[in-house]
């Protein structure tokens, strides 16, 4: 199947909604930015939909996925630190995370291992700071709803945090164990 098919034509529409997303959050227009997240959420599940629906799997399809959550993860935490809406050693467990698990895989990838299962930890903690995160910023963007989204952002925040960090220790033991089991 040719990798350029409708499930990843939405995929790469919604990675260039990154660089518009952080033009429209440095430069004041919240709400804009809010639309774009909305935006690129729904992106997410079409893509998915589309996939499954017209049963169009690909390997890009299969890496773009991931690869735009994480983008879009990273776009949202450089925003929510421009803007001062959480301190930033909450910012950096995620990214020490990422940054770990991606030398992990690297690792892997040069003993000759494709990479690890997706585990569904690390997709719910995903799930949960794609919404927390903007959550958070949805709190700047709308100061008349600023307690709804703030409580909503910082709880599903810290829950989508703790899960993350749980599923990099649980990616790590896999790991541990697929490089043990091949001695």
């Amino acid at each position: 199947m040719t990798s350029l098919n409708i499930p990843n034509t939405i995929s790469f529409l919604r990675l260039l909604l990154i660089p518009v997303f952080l033009w429209t959050s440095f430069n004041g227009q919240l709400v804009l930015s809010c639309l774009i997240i909305f935006i690129a959420s729904f992106t997410d599940w079409l893509d998915g939909y589309a996939a499954r629906k017209l049963n169009q799997f690909t390997r890009l399809g299969q890496l773009l996925d991931p690869i735009s959550d994480r983008l879009y993860i990273l776009a949202l935490i450089t925003v929510i630190y421009f803007l001062e809406l959480a301190h930033w050693t909450i910012l950096a467990l995620i990214l020490i995370r990422e940054f770990i698990l991606f030398v992990l895989i690297l690792y892997l990838k040069y003993r000759g291992i494709t990479g690890l299962p997706v585990h569904y930890l690390g997709k719910m903690g995903a799930f949960c700071l794609l919404i927390g995160l903007p959550g958070l910023i949805f709190s700047e963007a709308f100061p008349t709803q600023e307690f709804i989204w703030f409580t909503i952002g910082w709880s599903f925040l810290l829950w989508g945090l703790f899960l993350y960090l749980f599923s990099g220790l649980k990616y790590f033991q896999h790991a541990s164990q697929v490089l043990s089991d091949r001695g």
